[in-house]
């Protein structure tokens, strides 16, 4: 199983968020069979954006992608697997590692706009071998 946090907060109001991109990896065995159970994220927070004061903020949230590639150490080409995925893959031998990576986009405004920014995303990959 592959699991991780990452989260991004700004403390002043800014025009600019950037994006939220983040990894982690788990070695595999390549004499085995892999088989992808779950992919999924979860998003916590978001960007409150406002063009001057007395307007209504404009919140946007959601919107995490994730990826898991398998990487063989005797072949080029990864495989790709993406989020939400809740049914098990076929099984694929000789896969050696597995990097389970999430993005979430980036936003920029013009002034006299502002952005207030903590998001957060919670992911995970459930991983056989067998």
């Amino acid at each position: 199983m592959i699991q991780f946090y990452t989260e991004q907060y700004v403390d002043a109001l800014v025009s600019t968020v950037f994006s939220l991109d983040d990894e982690a990896f788990l070695f595999l065995d390549p004499a085995k069979n892999t088989i992808i159970r779950e992919i999924a994220t979860e998003t916590l927070g978001g960007v409150l954006a406002s063009s001057s004061a007395g307007l209504v903020p404009i919140g946007i949230t959601d919107g995490a992608f994730a990826e898991l590639k398998l990487v063989f150490p005797k072949r080029e080409n990864p495989e790709y697997f993406y989020a939400p995925s809740h049914l098990p893959s076929p099984p694929i031998g000789g896969a050696g590692l597995a990097v389970l990576r999430v993005y979430e986009t980036g936003f920029k405004v013009a002034p006299p706009g502002e952005l207030s920014l903590y998001r957060g995303i919670g992911a995970h990959a459930y991983i056989d071998q067998v």
